[in-house]
């Protein structure tokens, strides 16, 4: 199980965890359009301390995005 923290749509913080697989397959993604999804933005332990202060936190997220096919 890998904790990694990224930033969301507002710039606030999200603690996300799951397995290397699924954020692997979220990073290259793909909508129902043919369109990229966009990225995770993944953000340092010592830039989310200074971010702490000023924006909102949700979290802990689950991440699984393993097909069952």
């Amino acid at each position: 199980m890998i904790h990694v923290i990224a930033r969301n749509e507002n710039n606030n913080l999200v603690f996300i965890r799951g397995e290397r697989e699924s954020f692997r397959m979220r990073q290259r993604a793909r909508t129902t359009e043919g369109e990229k999804v966009p990225p995770l933005r993944f953000v340092s332990y010592k830039e989310a301390q200074k971010i702490l202060r000023k924006k909102q936190v949700y979290g802990p997220v689950e991440l699984y995005t393993v097909s069952k096919l």
